[in-house]
């Protein structure tokens, strides 16, 4: 029995350990690897595409400039007007109609490299949203009312159709991208592998249209079409692929 013992334990310090064999084998693993991983070659390609799409309301920014000599008969006289044209602005059921600004400022002038104050100047802003083709019908009630100043009119289309155009316009940099990649891989000899990964820009939009302040607008109201054009939306998508 004693000899039996010594056996089994010489034995069992003789045999090494799983860890011990294995460990090499996964080293190199790790090595293949990231030997992989180091040599991936990758191109990058940003493709853009664009879309037009018909605008059908105007939104309008309009206000009253007062000056006068003192506080209290400015500031009673931008109310009024303001009062007014708020007043027709509601009676035309326009959209979204909401004050921007109201200001009262002492005014100044210069004589002799000296400056003096000379009574104050006023003023109130509202915008609203109209339907296009009566933009210029609700923008000459507006200055009829009082309103003395154009301060910005931009144009809007209808979100169903801005949604449809950003799709569109998704879809063209998509092809614009891959068309970009297949170029150059197939002019140098490459063959693309696989997309890692993909990057969409948010798609932009046009800009609103500004104008310049009219004074004494009501004098050629009528006469002034307003035209609202397309709006641009843009999209853009860079592509990582492998080669």
């Amino acid at each position: 029995m004693r000899h039996v013992t010594t056996f089994i334990l010489s034995l069992a310090f003789c045999i090494p350990s799983v860890a011990t064999i294995a460990s090499p084998v996964k080293a190199q693993e790790s090595n293949a690897q990231y030997t992989e991983i180091k040599n991936e070659r990758v191109l990058t390609v940003t493709g853009r595409g664009d879309r037009l799409v018909k605008t059908v309301k105007a939104r309008i920014q309009l206000g009253v400039n007062v000056e006068g000599k003192t506080a209290i008969a400015v500031q009673t006289e931008v109310a009024r007007q303001a009062n007014s044209i708020v007043s027709t602005l509601q009676k035309l059921n326009v959209e979204k109609l909401q004050t921007l600004s109201v200001q009262l400022n002492p005014k100044y002038v210069y004589e002799n490299n000296r400056q003096r104050q000379d009574g104050f100047t006023g003023q109130t802003s509202v915008s609203f949203v109209v339907p296009l083709e009566r933009a210029g019908e609700v923008l000459d009630a507006a200055v009829n009312s009082g309103a003395n100043q154009v301060e910005q009119i931009s144009f809007i289309a209808n979100d169903a159709d801005l949604y449809a155009a950003k799709q569109l316009a998704l879809q063209d940099a998509l092809k614009d991208a891959q068309t970009q990649s297949n170029t150059v891989l197939s002019t140098l000899g490459f063959s693309q592998k696989t997309i890692k990964s993909i990057q969409i820009i948010d798609s932009g939009v046009s800009y609103p249209i500004n104008q310049p302040r009219l004074d004494s607008y009501a004098k050629a109201a009528s006469a002034l079409p307003i035209l609202g054009g397309d709006q641009k939306i843009e999209a853009s998508v860079t592509l990582q692929i492998t080669y």
